[in-house]
């Protein structure tokens, strides 16, 4: 495998705020060797294309960026369009509200060759608050917390050894095992990673989780964004699992069933609604508290906030399946 250059793509739109940070912290990596750096960018509105174009009259001798143009915003799409590009065998995903540690892509290429290049390399993610408010601090928490998001290995695992696991945010991949899953599915506008490391596992590969490699993920900032967010998790989910006829990761199963019988029960038996309901937000309340011990800010304000975020990102992500779910229906019944 020819190493002596190395692709990073990143799907773009209205990064403004980020991606000053996102590019420079790939020109800093500690990888000697040259960096195609292929920006994709989904017709941005904001200074996104105008900050990219500056950046690029300002980097390392071996480094480049190449900025296309995606019009159909989706990010699929943008992957696709970058990975054609790409004129090196190995390529590296970050997004663009992601910081690559400066060892991002040396540990991936030697994670990757662990294995002879064949499957996907990634790591951990870092949550940040998206901004300084409290409300963003308590969505950063929720998202990386066990009783938001369940065993997540790559917002979770905490140790030292390289383990094999079932998906991985962004990733490391050959070109050549980007043309052998046939490229990232277009028709999903959502959860395209986990489809992607699905098809690749399916064709005998392995999906690896580096706990070297950390990266970090800028939270959404209040909670319509959080909302928005987990309900197209949530509705795309239901999408690719179909798909692909597959059970899912019991942790994905947990915010359908609860929602789904939440409301079940709010029109069919009441008494049990709100007897469910109480037990959920008693366990909220104990690990929004809880999470609040080692936190600077109030903590009283703090718990709050984080008490709603759960919530928020259960439910949201429960009525994404429930309504993809409907989707299916109707669409075959069509």
């Amino acid at each position: 495998m020819d190493t002596s250059k190395i692709s990073v793509i990143i799907p773009v739109y209205n990064e403004e705020k980020y991606i000053s940070e996102v590019i420079e912290s790939i020109n800093d990596q500690s990888w000697k060797e040259p960096i195609e750096i292929i920006v994709v960018d989904g017709n941005s509105t904001d200074r996104t294309r105008d900050i990219i174009l500056k950046l690029a009259k300002n980097l390392k001798a071996n480094r480049e960026i190449r900025l296309l143009t995606n019009p159909e915003k989706s990010i699929p799409r943008s992957l696709n369009m970058a990975c054609e590009a790409a004129s090196t065998q190995l390529i590296v995903r970050i997004d663009g509200h992601t910081l690559a540690p400066e060892n991002y892509i040396s540990d991936a290429v030697t994670t990757l060759k662990s294995i002879d290049f064949n499957g996907i390399a990634g790591g951990r993610l870092r949550i940040s608050p998206g901004s300084d408010t409290i409300v963003s601090t308590a969505i950063s928490t929720a998202v990386c917390h066990p009783f938001g998001i369940g065993n997540a290995s790559y917002r979770t695992y905490q140790g030292n050894g390289i383990v094999e696991t079932d998906t991985v945010p962004f990733g490391a991949f050959t070109k050549q095992t980007w043309e052998l899953l046939g490229g990232y599915d277009e028709e999903l506008l959502g959860d395209e990673d986990y489809d992607f490391c699905l098809r690749a596992r399916a064709k005998g590969l392995q999906i690896l989780l580096n706990p070297k490699i950390i990266l970090d993920y800028y939270a959404r900032p209040t909670y319509i964004d959080l909302w928005q967010q987990y309900y197209r998790y949530g509705y795309w989910t239901t999408r690719t699992l179909s798909k692909h006829k597959k059970v899912p990761a019991f942790r994905k199963c947990i915010p359908l069933l609860f929602t789904a019988t939440l409301v079940f029960l709010s029109v069919f038996i009441p008494t049990l609604f709100y007897l469910q309901l109480i037990i959920y937000l008693a366990a909220a309340a104990f690990f929004a508290i809880k999470a609040s011990r080692p936190v600077k800010k109030p903590k009283i304000m703090f718990s709050l906030c984080l008490l709603l975020s759960f919530p928020i990102l259960h439910f949201s992500y429960g009525f994404g399946n429930i309504f993809g779910i409907a989707g299916l229906i109707v669409k075959d019944r069509r």
